[in-house]
């Protein structure tokens, strides 16, 4: 007689346990789906305004003159984005389209946010710094009426396009 107890109560218990059990792991994914659903996603917004995660490449869109490629992202999170890659510019010279392109290897880092216009669940990175870690690029600057060429460590500017 005690055994008969013993399966009743194990086969009352045991459908319980499993109800609690699947509830719980519902619970959980439920809160973790809202919580990621409530978490914008960070993107940059290539040449024809789409939206990209960790792109391979960068490029100012209009003639190409200047971007990055070959990028490896190491991080992408809601307070920046981290990785390496190179740094590539168009010297112009003698005219742009005739110009020859240099590159520069650089660590990068993308920061600073705003809305996607349109798109609610997403916002931009909006701005660049750059870190050379070789030779390091032109940047002509006027000063006092005077065209001057630096070669600075870090160049932070807008994110491109």
């Amino acid at each position: 007689m005690n055994r008969g107890r013993i399966t009743t109560v194990a086969s009352i218990f045991t459908p319980v346990a499993i109800g609690l059990a699947l509830g719980l792991a519902a619970l959980s994914g439920g809160a973790a789906s809202a919580a990621s659903a409530a978490a914008p996603k960070f993107v940059l917004l290539g040449c024809t305004s789409n939206a990209e995660v960790a792109p391979p490449d960068i490029s100012n869109c209009g003639d190409g003159a200047v971007g990055l490629t070959g990028l490896h992202w190491t991080s992408w999170t809601s307070h920046l984005a981290s990785g390496y890659g190179t740094y590539f510019l168009n010297d112009c010279t003698p005219t742009c389209a005739g110009g020859h392109f240099h590159s520069y290897p650089a660590l990068v880092t993308l920061w600073g946010n705003a809305p996607v216009k349109g798109h609610p669940s997403e916002r931009k990175y909006t701005r660049m710094t750059l870190i050379f870690t070789g030779t390091r690029p032109p940047v002509y600057q006027v000063v006092n009426g005077k065209t001057v060429v630096t070669h600075p460590d870090t160049l932070t500017l807008p994110t491109f396009p």
